[in-house]
């Protein structure tokens, strides 16, 4: 009668889970700026550099727009706002959270990143020639990747795909290996899965805030410090770190319900989770990551919810 009873359980939270992703995903299809690109207009509160116009020294903005139609001698760094450079820019530009677009007789010497966004680059614009492009959307014609040279390249739907393709499968192997190396941790937390989803699904929704703050709050600080655009790249494959953690545990919790074990489980249960997001990934990158943040999150809430478990039996017992 027990066993029935936690049978029935583990079904309800299933379905649970099973329905938060369905409503998930049904948000994201309803989110319009998640699957198409915005063009980005200038808006009338904007901060402007006139036309004949220099600004001496770097310019930054918090939730306000950027338009550059003038000559800016330093930096142009904007959290939370746009930028437009119809003008020229001697150093970098940065914007946290929002696009940035250049019109074709535009100059940007220094770095260009769009962390989140879109870096628009048309045709005759002097962009990075011996510098670094990073497109957060990783789509139009923007850097795909933090590669000197790369920003005036296209990214078209094949090369969308080989990259969620390429990103995915070093997802499934550093998963697997994981899973090899601890593999006790990793099962342990696939039991929780299966004992606890619902609430794995909630400690993992909580985790993808804090990160999403955190992270937030740590680039801001790099960008607008001495040490620049160079760490951010490493801040975000930390931040990524625990969900990898996380896919092997959610992994080896799908595989074992296709009767696999071990490893084996892992790499079925990780294709299983990886597979739609790559196809996610063909009309929107962010749409796919956050369905991967999701889905992998639920593994990091299982490693939290395990670890209570176990500091509690310690307490206990002590």
């Amino acid at each position: 009668m027990k066993r029935e009873n936690q049978q029935s359980k583990i079904k309800n939270q299933t379905r649970i889970f099973l329905f938060g992703i369905w409503l998930f995903l049904c948000a994201l299809t309803l989110w319009p700026t998640l699957t198409t690109a915005q063009t980005p207009t200038q808006p009338s509160d904007a901060l402007v550099v006139a036309a004949g116009t220099t600004h001496s020294g770097d310019l930054a903005t918090i939730g306000q727009a950027i338009v550059v139609d003038g000559v800016v001698e330093g930096d142009v760094t904007s959290v939370t706002g746009a930028i437009m450079v119809r003008g020229a820019v001697e150093g970098d530009v940065i914007s946290l959270f929002g696009d940035v677009t250049f019109e074709p007789q535009a100059v940007a010497e220094g770095n260009v990143m769009a962390a989140t966004g879109t870096v628009s680059l048309p045709n005759g614009a002097a962009i990075a020639a011996n510098s670094t492009v990073f497109n957060g959307n990783l789509g139009g014609r923007g850097g795909a990747s933090i590669v000197p040279g790369s920003g005036g390249q296209p990214l078209g739907f094949g090369g969308r795909f080989v990259l969620a393709l390429a990103l995915g499968l070093i997802a499934v192997v550093v998963a697997t290996l994981l899973s090899v190396i601890w593999p006790r941790s990793i099962t342990s937390g696939a039991r929780v899965v299966q004992l606890a989803g619902s609430r794995t699904l909630a400690l993992g929704l909580i985790w993808l805030v804090l990160t999403v703050t955190v992270v937030g709050i740590l680039a801001v600080a790099l960008v607008f410090s001495l040490l620049g655009l160079a760490l951010v790249p490493v801040l975000l494959l930390i931040a990524h770190l625990p969900y990898l953690v996380g896919l092997a545990v959610i992994g080896q919790a799908i595989g074992e319900r296709f009767g696999q074990r071990g490893a084996q489980a892992v790499v079925l249960g990780c294709a299983v989770v990886v597979v739609p997001c790559v196809m996610l990934a063909l009309l929107s990158w962010p749409a796919a990551f956050g369905l991967f943040y999701v889905l992998a999150g639920v593994g990091i809430g299982s490693m939290f919810l395990l670890r209570a478990v176990v500091v509690q039996r310690n307490s206990v017992h002590y």
